[in-house]
């Protein structure tokens, strides 16, 4: 018995041994080449990128501060496969892409990581350092001061007294009146556990007390969309096909669940060709995005692009740094899968309709079949980017403007529907839903 377990042992340490030769030998295979190791620094600012042999390095950037946001262990493969991050170098820029993003970043190589890209160290910084870290970023990179008619500059005299104590409740006060007037739900300063977002624009129907959660409208339209909805296993998407033949499509986040190695766009293509096919026999669709708040941009062109036949620029967006803009960046909607969807289509918006969800607004109401129903987007459209704080705390902004191809900003205001229609509160709280009401009659006079 002895023996037999002696045996055991001896295959399983080979056994070990020789899994982890041959994960040392794919990191000799996938780790940093030499032409990628060193310190890169985004083109726009605000991030320095630093790799070596065993880690890569995420610093945010200032001219206030240079701190470490993340690291993880260099096996380039394994971080494309897990995260969908590629890393490559062509013509002396490293390239860097993302599941989730429309746009490479592209960084610049420096001759060496700046002395000053430090880990921070939150026993050691005080009020007075968190304030500049954040004024300076936002001063750098945030993009609508104008647009919430916020003087910024003038915003330095509230730097607090140097022996101002160090606790969370004086730096969120400390930063609530810093931040005080910009009410953009992009904007966000705190620690994992504690922190505060910036008042978003929210309707003025919905009320204070929670009654009326995501979740709850959420229910509340498919408890009146006269049929039983089926829910996809990748992403949370909700369909079924009434009996007067019109298709409802509820699409609750833009995101999907993506098997190791895959990538968010082509999972939610294939999941959103799945329920089109499902919905063929409907001759006119509903999509209701009403309460998502967002997620990805590639998602959102998963969606869009099963209704175009040929590439279709949608938007253009700059990105913010130091006191000027970035060259007008085209984003150009692909056609999924192999024949368009040609159906009417009703898209229904609200104040709650956020972020990537308005990016699919701004490309779906670019498609002539699309009628876009029910009040203006939430009026978030940037993209995020985030700052480490010396605290530990992190700050996210926006930092991108949107334009449709017209060069018109939603920005605060939101995305104008095509046909306005009001939300009724009490309608709500009463379990009624009169816009996705008017949305199926919407539909059905396109498709007579």
């Amino acid at each position: 018995m002895g023996e037999l377990i002696l045996r055991t042992l001896k295959y399983l340490i080979y056994g070990f041994g020789i899994l982890l030769g041959l994960f040392g030998l794919s990191w000799l295979i996938f780790m940093p080449n030499s032409a990628e190791r060193g310190a890169w620094r985004l083109q726009t600012g605000g991030a320095i990128l630093h790799l070596t042999p065993f880690t890569v390095t995420l610093y945010t950037e200032s001219h206030h501060s240079c701190l470490s946001n993340i690291s993880f262990p260099a096996h380039l493969k394994i971080i494309e496969l897990a995260e969908g991050v590629s890393i490559r170098v062509a013509d002396g820029l490293l390239h860097f892409s993302s599941d989730g993003a429309l746009q490479d970043l592209r960084l610049d190589k420096l001759d060496t990581l700046p002395a000053r890209c430090v880990d921070a160290v939150p026993s050691t910084s005080t009020a007075k350092d968190v304030f500049e870290a954040v004024w300076t970023a936002m001063d750098e990179h945030y993009a609508f001061f104008d647009l919430h008619g916020v003087d910024w500059a003038a915003r330095r005299e509230l730097v607090p007294d140097p022996d101002t104590e160090m606790t969370d409740d004086n730096v969120t006060a400390m930063l609530l009146s810093l931040t005080e007037g910009i009410d953009d739900g992009h904007v966000h300063f705190g620690s994992a556990e504690l922190g505060y977002d910036s008042p978003s624009n929210d309707p003025e129907w919905l009320p204070e007390d929670g009654a009326l959660s995501r979740e709850t409208l959420n229910a509340i339209a498919i408890a009146n969309a006269g049929v039983s909805l089926t829910k996809t296993a990748t992403a949370p998407v909700y369909y079924g096909l009434r009996d007067d033949g019109i298709g409802y499509i509820q699409i609750r986040e833009m995101k999907a669940d993506v098997p190791f190695g895959g990538n968010s766009t082509d999972e939610m293509a294939t999941t959103f060709g799945e329920v089109l096919a499902q919905l063929a026999d409907a001759k006119s669709l509903v999509i209701d995005i009403r309460y998502n708040p967002g997620g990805s941009d590639t998602v959102s062109f998963g969606v869009a692009g099963h209704f175009i036949a040929a590439p279709m620029p949608v938007f253009t967006k700059t990105t913010r740094f130091g006191y000027t803009q970035t060259v007008p960046f085209t984003a150009v909607l692909q056609p999924k899968g192999d024949t368009p969807v040609s159906v009417p289509v009703v898209l229904v918006t609200s104040r709650l309709t956020g972020s990537a969800a308005e990016i699919l607004t701004l490309a779906m109401r670019e498609i002539d079949q699309v009628v876009v129903l029910g009040e203006p987007t939430g009026g978030g459209l940037s993209d995020v980017m985030e700052f480490t704080l010396p605290n530990g705390w992190s700050l996210r902004l926006s930092n991108q403007t949107y334009l449709n191809m017209n060069g018109e900003l939603f920005e605060l205001v939101g995305i104008p529907p095509d046909v306005v229609v009001e939300y009724d509160t009490q309608q709500y709280i009463a379990g009624r839903d009169p816009v996705l009401e008017a949305a199926f009659a919407q539909a059905q006079a396109l498709a007579d």
